[in-house]
């Protein structure tokens, strides 16, 4: 009960910050723009699954995670700086009491940004194409919320394990400089060391498992294979860290994971698979960060 009243304030505080609404504000303007242009084009020939590349590439790869991590990455700390947690504590809050409440306002925030996102994306679909597969929108639109939940969770565990403002803020863009610019040279860097080449069109299985352990790799693969077309990363580090024949990239559909594993894809790199490491992203951050806090020295 002492968590629910420290979640429902805490929500209530959080959803009234201007930078998040700020940051959705031109992500839904930029939507807006995609719907306008597509009213003025023949749409007759163009695949339903086609939306979900424009939202990840605007949404899922960029504005999401960075609408979750600006959510979290004050939910403790701040209160720690500020010296509110003594009052908290005064009040017969529990550590474990503040940080659930915490978490849970966060992630309720994160939920709700990202829910208006789906269904924006799910209505557009609807607007503009006369037939559209409900149940491959429902599976990303899953999938999306997942992935805001686990970068609120990444948050929230750094905000737990700072002692100031600008060391959570470091945590919070230091995680998505790591997931967006540096996993996937260091996968590929792992791959050389070990097999004596850059990875080509076809690599082993570890080599995609590990590239999937990155949550924004395990969004991005997923929702390729749901728009059934190869999605861009941020950076298109296949053209860079990878020894791909130049003619493969004319047809960028070729890099699809199924077209880069040969035989059956191993249960790991299955799209339910990239769920459960999504949730792993939301529950490892969140055991981390409470361990830390709550053997922290708070005076």
């Amino acid at each position: 009960m002492s968590s629910t009243l420290i979640a429902r304030k805490d929500f209530e505080d959080a959803v009234r910050s201007r930078l998040v609404w700020a940051v959705m504000g031109v992500f839904l303007f930029l939507m807006a723009l995609v719907a306008v242009s597509a009213s003025t084009q023949d749409l007759s020939e163009v695949e339903p699954t086609q939306l979900i590349v424009t939202v990840t590439n605007i949404g899922g790869l960029l504005f999401i995670p960075i609408v979750s991590l600006i959510v979290g990455y004050m939910a403790i700390v701040g209160e720690r700086q500020s010296g509110s947690l003594r009052v908290l504590f005064g009040l017969s809050h529990s550590r474990w009491d503040v940080f659930v409440g915490k978490f849970v306002s966060r992630l309720g925030v994160v939920f709700v940004a990202t829910l208006l996102t789906v269904a924006l994306t799910v209505g557009m679909a609807v607007a503009m194409f006369d037939s559209v597969p409900l149940g491959t929108y429902l599976g990303y639109s899953a999938l999306t919320i997942l992935l805001g939940l686990a970068f609120a969770a990444i948050a929230v565990g750094v905000s737990a394990v700072s002692t100031s403002r600008m060391q959570a803020m470091g945590g919070a863009i230091g995680s998505y400089v790591v997931f967006s610019l540096i996993w996937h040279p260091l996968v590929a860097g792992v791959h050389y060391l070990l097999e004596g080449s850059m990875p080509g069109l076809e690599a082993p299985e570890w080599y995609f498992l590990l590239l999937r352990l990155n949550p924004l790799d395990a969004y991005r693969q997923v929702s390729s294979e749901l728009a059934d077309q190869f999605i861009w990363g941020i950076i298109g580090m296949e053209n860079i860290v990878e020894d791909i024949p130049d003619a493969a990239f004319e047809n960028p559909d070729t890099l699809l994971l199924s077209n880069r594993v040969s035989g059956d894809l191993p249960f790991y790199l299955s799209d339910w698979f990239a769920a459960v490491i999504l949730l792993a992203w939301i529950v490892v951050p969140l055991a981390i960060g409470y361990w830390r806090f709550d053997g922290a020295d708070l005076n």
